[in-house]
């Protein structure tokens, strides 16, 4: 992982992961609409890139963009939204873990893909689609517009990489 977030604008580059989100999201529910079995064939590998790459996104989120949105403005409201966010990664994090192990398990014993699970998958990926959404509307223009809290992106994701 290291230098993995060394670039220009790291609001920019989160900001690429979470479209990526909502289109898979989409994705899921087209998949779902119309029953797309090789879509679902493939579910255990997406949720293998979730678990691998989704638990490093919040990771920089937390250690490098949301220290960097407190420092730079440290108004309450700021600081209650931060905390919501990075309450709602544990609350994410967590959901990925269960629904992994599920699908692992049916992948071992070969069975289907419940109509429960599947709901159960719609709604994580709808909670994470949401999360990504309020964070690109609320938080990640207001750090790219405060100089104090952009200044430190590169500071942090630095030092960030340096004790990876």
């Amino acid at each position: 992982m290291e230098g993995i977030y060394n670039i220009d604008n790291p609001v920019a580059k989160i900001s690429k992961e979470h479209k990526i989100i909502t289109e898979y999201v989409v994705k899921f529910n087209q998949s779902l609409k119309i029953r797309d079995k090789e879509f679902f064939k493939g579910l255990l590998t997406f949720f293998n890139f979730l678990e691998n790459d989704l638990l490093q996104h919040f990771r920089f989120e937390e250690v490098v963009i949301f220290p960097a949105s407190i420092a730079g403005d440290p108004q309450y409201g700021n600081i209650l939204m931060v905390m919501s966010l990075q309450k709602e990664h544990g609350l994410l994090e967590n959901q990925l873990q269960i629904l992994s192990a599920e699908i692992n398990d049916l992948k071992r014993s070969r069975e289907k893909l419940s109509n429960e699970l599947i709901d159960r998958i719609r709604i994580f990926l709808e909670e994470l689609k949401k999360h990504a959404k309020r964070e690109m509307t609320d938080l990640f223009p207001m750090v790219d517009a405060n100089p104090q809290s952009k200044s430190l992106l590169p500071v942090y994701a630095e030092e960030m990489n340096r004790n990876s």
